[in-house]
């Protein structure tokens, strides 16, 4: 029989999750399948993830929340033979929009247990933190940091922030080593893309795959408001002069001058050199 664990975040998106549990726990009636539940505490959860499923041996570990949660899993579950499916319920669910999982409970359930699985490359920042979904440096980052670090949520927050960003923003120099040759670029942000899109639907590239064995790096040059619009309507022109996608295996990044610095929508400080490198294959994911 089929041992699904899921991983529940009681506190992401500020969201209340008894209805959700309920419908995951009528959901599994009648199927030929056993489920666990287990909830994070925000102290130590890796290790005790990590003992739960050693105790229970779960075929499938599902992630119950954000990007953050879906990190946590991703982490654990790396290089065994675990699949890791996801249940959107984070304030922010980036690999959920890039592979297309229903925000309706049931119909996620359903790709849980129906879905295909593919072998899912991860990113090795400083040969110290993954990634698996988009990481960047410069503008993006410092949007994370204003949100985090400010005392409104939602929408107004979020707005605070753009503005705040924009008020105080200036080109820094990235020199960039890439598998087969190296640029300088004066640019806003550096992107290490792993998927093609960040949560709030923008494509960054129309060429990534999360199991290609490559990830892009976008670079943003300059401000265009046409161009940045465009993509959130899954157009990127890849010949307009205000943003450069590549594709490579490893990229070794020195900045001019530190850089805000965010993975999968964490904050890692501020940084001037950055080595990203890609852990093929290592991740059997659920899409």
């Amino acid at each position: 029989m089929n041992k699904i664990l899921f991983v529940i975040n009681p506190i992401s998106g500020d969201k209340d999750k008894t209805d959700l549990i309920n419908q995951i726990d009528e959901w599994a009636e009648g199927l030929d399948i056993s489920i666990e539940k287990w909830e994070t505490t925000g102290k130590d959860d890796d290790q005790k993830l990590k003992d739960c499923i050693e105790k229970l041996k779960p075929q499938t570990v599902v992630a119950v929340g954000g990007d953050g949660t879906v990190m946590l899993c991703a982490m654990v579950v790396k290089g065994t033979e675990i699949a890791l499916g996801l249940l959107p319920a984070g304030s922010a669910n980036g690999m959920a929009t890039e592979l297309e999982i229903p925000q309706d409970v049931k119909e996620a359930l359903a790709v849980v247990l129906k879905g295909n699985t593919i072998q899912a490359d991860m990113l090795l920042f400083n040969d110290a933190d993954y990634g698996l979904h988009i990481s960047d440096v410069g503008l993006n980052a410092g949007l994370v940091k204003e949100f985090e670090e400010g005392e409104r949520r939602g929408f107004l927050g979020y707005a605070k922030g753009v503005t705040n960003q924009l008020m105080n923003l200036e080109q820094f120099q990235a020199s960039i080593e890439l598998d087969d040759n190296s640029v300088i670029e004066d640019c806003h942000m550096v992107a290490f893309a792993n998927a093609r899109r960040y949560g709030t639907g923008a494509v960054l590239n129309t060429i990534g795959k999360l199991d290609d064995g490559l990830f892009e790096i976008y670079v943003l040059r300059e401000l265009s408001v046409a161009g940045l619009a465009a993509q959130f309507f899954d157009h990127v022109d890849e010949s307009a002069s205000y943003c450069q996608v590549y594709q490579t295996s490893q990229v070794k990044i020195k900045l001019n001058r530190p850089q805000t610095f965010q993975i999968d929508g964490e904050l890692m400080g501020e940084i001037d050199e950055v080595n990203v490198k890609i852990e093929a294959g290592c991740l059997r994911l659920i899409i």
